[in-house]
């Protein structure tokens, strides 16, 4: 098994756009957080382009797809040292580290090292507030979910 530390963790995977969303809110938020008042900051900015895909629970949970694909966000950062190691339960802090990493990506973005239009699960406003450069274009990826869409639309 990889060492969470030494993993790269791709911009562009699911997990990497649920990563920035997560430190993003949390640099928004401040302070100790539960994980509602992160997805809750997420929702309210209309952050997550949430689709039909999103709501159904994975099986065994109750909770929809998209909350959980933030809880793996939450763990991704903890192990790599993005948030702050507490005792709390339910506890969400943005460490240095993680306010270093988001700037640093967001840099990225903003200096087109990385491109806000692979990343399909932002809605177009978020990605607007990341590179306020960006307007959407048919450049922009499509979810893998709704490739077929694309099928049929080239059929």
């Amino acid at each position: 098994m990889s060492d969470p530390q030494h993993s790269r963790l791709s911009p562009y995977s699911n997990r990497g756009q649920g990563v920035f969303l997560v430190l993003h809110a949390l640099h928004l938020l401040g302070g100790s957080n539960a994980k509602q008042d992160v997805i809750g900051c997420i929702a309210n900015g209309g952050w997550y382009d949430v689709t039909r895909h999103d709501l159904p629970p994975y099986e065994g949970m109750n909770e929809p797809k998209y909350h959980t694909l933030l809880a793996w966000a939450r763990k991704d950062c903890y192990e790599r040292d993005w948030m702050l190691k507490t005792d709390q339960k339910d506890d969400w802090s943005i460490s240095r580290d993680g306010r270093m990493i988001l700037e640093s990506a967001t840099e990225r973005y903003r200096k087109k090292e990385w491109d806000v239009r692979k990343c399909y699960l932002w809605k177009p406003d978020f990605k607007r507030s990341i590179d306020p450069s960006y307007e959407p274009s048919p450049a922009d990826a499509i979810r893998p979910e709704e490739m077929w869409k694309q099928y049929i639309l080239w059929t």
